[in-house]
This record gives C-alpha cells, sequence and structure tokens, in this order.
C-alpha cells in the first residue's frame, strides 16, 4: 500500500492563506477545518470531495474539535480569546466563552462535559494556561498556570487525563480532569513537543526537534524515537487501516508510519507550508491543506 494523490479540493480564499486543525463528524462524513487566514472554519464534503460552505466570524481560529458522541463542534479562536461552541449535526451556535490569551488547543471531557482551552497567554507564548469551560453553563469555571506554551492536547477517558504538549521546557502535561490540576509531567526528550495522539496506551507526539516519539502514556517511558525531516505539526492515526500520518509544513511532506510496528513506510510531498491534515475514516482519504494553493490535497492508500 502506497499514499497517492487522487485529485484536488478547492477552497474559498480568505483575507490571507493559513489553515490549521481539522475534524471529521463521523456520521455525516463532514469536515471541519479551521480556516485561519480567513477567520471562518470551512466545511467539506468527504463522500462528495466538495467544498459545502464556510462558518464565518471566527477571529483567528485555531483548534476545531468534534465530539459525535454529544454533537458538538469546538473552535478556538484565537483572536478573540474566546472558544466557540456548536452543535454539530445543524451547525447552530450554542455559546461563546471567553477563555485565556490566544486559546490554540482543545480536549473534551465528556464525563462532566468541559472543554479545555490551551491558551498560548500574552505575551505570546510566555505565560501558557489551561481554561476549564462548563458546558452546561457555558463559563469558565477555572484557569490552570502551565509551565510554558501549550499545543496540541487530547482526552484519555479510560484514565481520566488530559495530555498536552508544551513547547519549553518539552514535556506532556497530565492534567487530573476530577480535580482539575497538573497530576504529573512526562518528560520529552527533543525540542518542542507539537502534535500529539492517543492511540492503544501509547502517546505519539511529534516534536519540533524532528522526531516522532512513542511513549507509554502511564509511565511515560520513551519506547521508540522516529527521526522526522523536519518540524512536525498535526498527527492523525487511522485506526482500521494501522497508518499513522505526520504533516511537516517544511520542506512540505507527509510521513507514514505502520502504528504497529512503527516503521516509516514513505514519505510524500505535499506542498511548502502544509503542516495540517484531515482524515476520512470512511474512505481513508487523506486531506493535506496547501495555504499557498488554496485547498486540500487528496491522497488514498492504495497498491
Amino acid at each position: 500500500m502506497a499514499l497517492v494523490r487522487v485529485g484536488f479540493l478547492a477552497i474559498p480564499a480568505g483575507a490571507k492563506p493559513g489553515f490549521d486543525h481539522a475534524d471529521v463528524h463521523p456520521e455525516s462524513r463532514q469536515m471541519y477545518v479551521a480556516h485561519t487566514g480567513a477567520d471562518r472554519i470551512e466545511v467539506l464534503d468527504c463522500a462528495g470531495r466538495r467544498h459545502l460552505r464556510s462558518l464565518p466570524n471566527l477571529p483567528g481560529v485555531a483548534g476545531v474539535l468534534i465530539d459525535a458522541e454529544h454533537d458538538f463542534l469546538f473552535s478556538s479562536d484565537r483572536g478573540g480569546s474566546r472558544v466557540s461552541v456548536f452543535r454539530c449535526s445543524d451547525e447552530s451556535l450554542l455559546g461563546q466563552v471567553v477563555v485565556g490569551a490566544h486559546p490554540n488547543g482543545l480536549a473534551y471531557d465528556r464525563a462532566r462535559r468541559h472543554l479545555y482551552s490551551f491558551n498560548l497567554g500574552e505575551p505570546l507564548g510566555e505565560e501558557g494556561t489551561a481554561s476549564v469551560v462548563d458546558l452546561d453553563s457555558m463559563s469558565a469555571i477555572a484557569e490552570l498556570p502551565l509551565p510554558g506554551r501549550p499545543r496540541w492536547a487530547v482526552y484519555d477517558e479510560e484514565r481520566d487525563v488530559v495530555y498536552a504538549n508544551i513547547q519549553q521546557p518539552a514535556q506532556i502535561v497530565v492534567i487530573d480532569c476530577e480535580h482539575q490540576a497538573i497530576a504529573r509531567t512526562l518528560e520529552i526528550p527533543s525540542e518542542g513537543p507539537h502534535g500529539l495522539w492517543l492511540d492503544s496506551g501509547r502517546l505519539f507526539c511529534a516534536a519540533d526537534g524532528g522526531a516522532l516519539l512513542v511513549l507509554e502514556r502511564d509511565r511515560g517511558e520513551v519506547r521508540k524515537t522516529l527521526p522526522l525531516p523536519g518540524a512536525p505539526d498535526v498527527v492523525m492515526h487511522d485506526a482500521e487501516t494501522r497508518r499513522l500520518y505526520v504533516a511537516i509544513g517544511e520542506p512540505g511532506v507527509v510521513c507514514s508510519f505502520d502504528s504497529d510496528t512503527l516503521a516509516l513506510l514513505e514519505t510524500v510531498v505535499t506542498e511548502k507550508g502544509a503542516h495540517t491534515i484531515g482524515l476520512d475514516p470512511v474512505d481513508h482519504c487523506l486531506f493535506a491543506f496547501c495555504p499557498e494553493s488554496g485547498g486540500a490535497q487528496l491522497y488514498e492508500e492504495r497498491g
């Protein structure tokens, strides 16, 4: 099997180029991607591979997260220091909540209906925080200080914790969701932890130092370190095909790994600046978002 380019999906231009995180609503097979340069979320039809519409007025939108079980679509509106909460099935806006400065990464504690917003702080990146947003009251109920600038984060339902990458010092903080406090940290032996994914008790952490690290989630033991050809951003895993994808904006590639054997399978050229990806779980089509071309290059596993 190999990634083969099968098409291109054009996206209406914004005032500036630039895409960020993407997520998919599995039932509707609609992909939502942060179009940061346009202050909006773009809605894409994965089945028809076309642009459907835009969700506007989201200044500097950076993070997008979907919880299909609770029918939520979340965005971190970095330019407005707030998070927006939508009902995903009809895209109706349920509320907007002011959080810390320059929100970025998101994680959702489904048990308590709490959204964690990881904020870069002001001055930018110097005083990172995590805001805890209660969705029943649509209010921020806590603000947790972080040891540095946060990147992406994931919620672990089995352990009832949130893992969040910290750029410097290079570590993953583990937040106890019951007590809303940092319980421990996992040291990362590479500069700038950025993209993060959790699968089968393993944390896949892509770091600016040019490494994909595979950690055991409880003890933080590094099981394997895999080299990357640049500073990575988004990490995504296809649980069915057992493929792990890492997007690297410079030089503009996607690295594909076998998530069972932890072997690099191939490196596919995308476009300079293409640091974010999305994945259709039905057709297993990979969307590589390209700011210079103004759309998504589409890839399928074939062979």
